[in-house]
């Protein structure tokens, strides 16, 4: 075992064995103890002792460390060997106070992944921060909810710290895991970390009993409940086994010829074996009396003509070898018939002849050996389901919900299905309101319809009609009436009233014979964006119209007028003359014509305007000697442009 403790006594060479209290006062000069937690490997008769811990000394006339061993006032020594719960609770006292250093950083990896049974060994990986002192050791502890923390590895140098879960910790709780280092003394986060909880497992009958009578050929269920952590695996004592089961409880079906106890021998999970308990007895009648019965016959109260249906019974006691079993079927007054070939199980399946008319009949099975004869029970034979949709013409307002009336004959519950998908289903009642909301005139007829019978004959229509504005497009006012060929726009639109699933808007300009002709549009619930083609060559402005339609109803907005300016149609001319003296000031006119504001231009003495929107534009010129100005370079919003003309300026001496 580890123990890990400040030194509190010293042994002094000339006299081993007696113990001198350390002073409570810590020497200023005295350097920090290095507490080393040692294995110890001296095993001493009838006695567990605590490993020696070596603590440096400022005394000078030592020679060698002072060996300390625990105060005997705060560890108990005990003859006995210790258990793995008393040995920790033992490192849990000598735990040292951690330091408060800032420097210094102990960081655990993720570790979350991790779900460990108690006993099991896991690998902690950390990092640290801080020069840590030569003979530093790492050393991982396990704190449980109540804030006790114990030591759970030996100390180490460097990451990861090998830990063992104690194996009497308790699964299925949340433990938190700390590193701690020893020089100096830094504790790192605090990690959760879940143990999984072995395994118990216990058997019993089904209704939560011991013991069970049944007869012979019946069928028992058992069942298994587990506490621990899923998947289980098990083994009964009638050597049936199963394996990595997640359900709990997990059922069993049992068969027995003769009395049979039936015990678990054994259960397990991740964590190991587990335990288990609970038996379950079943007791088999050997020689009973034979007895015929019909259970579940409200599951066949009602019957279908051509359609199979399964007759449920129980058939008890010892039978005769050869019985077979049919199924008989009577008008009230009038003798039973057979309607099934004979069977030997508990189970028959069989149906009404077609010859059969609707109406109330009697039911009953009957055994051959020895001859039995069930209880008899009412049953209805019930006729095809036939829906029709009553012939209603409703007209409703925009976003009214209207009622159409649909009437059903044969056997219920029924269900229906109109054409535009509507569906209803466990319908009770005969005739029946079905809600419907159409956005657009509909034509309503019945897609299929039936009910306990299966799918049965259908027929009607209905038409409703909706109520709702007229379909209109508004063109809302353009961002600008003066657009770059080529560029792309936005165009505002609002609409009212309803168009068709199919229709599609798009927005449509004149071309240069004024026809008009549709552009690629993108449409968006509040705007069109689309982009405007070229003018007609040679113009560099032309006027043309642009609306909005619709296809399906066809529908045009308003008309507006545009704009479109040819790129690289702008030109800037220059002009302007004058004279002035040296280091005067004069002012020279650019005017604009074509392409779209902003301009921006380069002089030719290098006098660069980014931007502007004055047209006609002045810029003073300060001129050294004379110059003649001329635009060199000019751009505007749709592209590149010349310039023309020039100005003078004659600067006299």
């Amino acid at each position: 075992m580890i123990f890990s403790n400040q030194a509190n006594a010293q042994r002094r060479t000339g006299s081993p064995k007696r113990q001198i209290l350390a002073p409570k006062k810590k020497a200023p000069a005295a350097p920090r103890p290095a507490v080393t937690p040692k294995a110890d490997t001296t095993v001493a008769p009838q006695a567990t002792q605590a490993a020696p811990v070596t603590v440096p000394t400022t005394d000078t006339t030592a020679v060698r460390d002072t060996i300390i061993t625990p105060d005997s006032s705060n560890i108990e020594i005990s003859s006995d060997t210790l258990t793995e719960k008393e040995a920790e609770e033992r490192l849990a006292k000598t735990e040292p106070a951690a330091d408060s250093v800032k420097s210094f950083k102990i960081i655990i990896d993720d570790i979350s992944y991790l779900s460990v049974c108690p006993g099991t060994t896991i690998n902690i990986p950390f990092k640290t921060v801080g020069p840590y002192d030569e003979g530093n050791t790492f050393i991982a502890h396990l704190i449980e909810a109540n804030g006790k923390s114990v030591p759970i590895s030996l100390p180490v140098s460097k990451s990861p710290v090998k830990a063992v879960i104690p194996s009497y910790k308790i699964g299925g709780e949340v433990y938190r895991i700390q590193i701690v280092s020893s020089i100096p003394v830094v504790r790192s986060q605090e990690v959760p970390i879940r143990l999984l909880q072995n395994a118990s497992a216990r058997l019993e009958v089904i209704d939560g009993t011991q013991s069970v009578r049944i007869m012979p050929g019946q069928e028992v269920n058992l069942k298994v409940n587990f506490t621990g952590a899923a998947p289980w695996s098990f083994l009964i004592s009638d050597s049936t086994v199963v394996y990595q089961t997640l359900s709990n409880p997990h059922y069993l079906t049992v068969r027995p010829k003769d009395v049979k106890a039936y015990k678990l021998l054994g259960v397990a999970n991740a964590c190991g074996s587990g335990m288990v308990s609970g038996e379950a007895i079943v007791n088999v009648n050997n020689n009973p009396e034979p007895k015929l019965e019909l259970k579940e016959v409200e599951k066949i109260a009602k019957l279908c003509s051509g359609i199979p249906f399964q007759v449920p019974f129980n058939a008890t006691g010892k039978y005769k070898e050869g019985n077979k079993f049919v199924v008989q079927i009577a008008e009230r007054t009038g003798a039973f018939k057979t309607i099934s070939t004979p069977d030997t199980t508990g189970y028959i399946t069989t149906q009404i002849p077609t010859n059969y008319k609707p109406g109330e009949y009697k039911l009953r099975v009957v055994s051959s050996a020895p001859y039995l004869v069930s209880q008899t029970t009412n049953v209805t034979i019930v006729s095809p389901t036939v829906t029709t949709l009553q012939r209603d013409s409703l007209r409703l307002g925009e976003n009214e919900t209207g009622e159409l009336t649909v009437k059903f004959t044969g056997g219920g519950p029924w269900f229906v299905l109109l054409s535009d998908g509507t569906y209803e289903n466990n319908i009770q009642e005969s005739a029946y309101k079905i809600k419907v909301k159409p956005v657009f005139d509909t034509n309503y007829q019945i897609t299929s319809a039936g009910g306990l019978c299966g799918v049965g004959k259908f027929s009607g229509a209905a038409k409703v009609s909706v109520k709702s504005p007229p379909a209109s497009i508004t063109l809302e006012k353009l961002p600008q009436n003066m657009v770059c060929a080529g560029s792309t726009i936005e165009i505002p639109y609002k609409t009212e009233g309803r168009y068709n699933p199919n229709n599609k808007f798009s927005v449509q300009i004149t071309d240069k014979s004024g026809r008009f002709v549709s552009l690629p549009t993108t449409v968006t619930p509040t705007a069109m964006k689309v982009k405007i083609s070229n003018a007609a060559q040679g113009d560099t402005i032309r006027t043309q119209k642009i609306r909005i339609i619709s296809s399906s109803p066809a529908v045009s907005s308003a008309i507006e007028e545009l704009d479109v300016i040819a790129p690289d149609k702008a030109v800037g001319e220059v002009s302007g003359k004058g004279t002035i003296t040296p280091g005067r000031t004069t002012r020279i006119q650019l005017k604009f014509k074509n392409g779209l504001p902003p301009w921006s231009f380069t002089l030719s003495d290098g006098t660069a305007i980014n931007g502007t929107f004055l047209n006609p534009y002045l810029i003073s010129v300060s001129p050294a000697t004379s110059t003649e100005y001329t635009i060199s370079s000019l751009k505007s919003g749709c592209g590149t442009g010349t310039g023309k003309g020039s100005a003078l300026v004659t600067v006299s001496n």
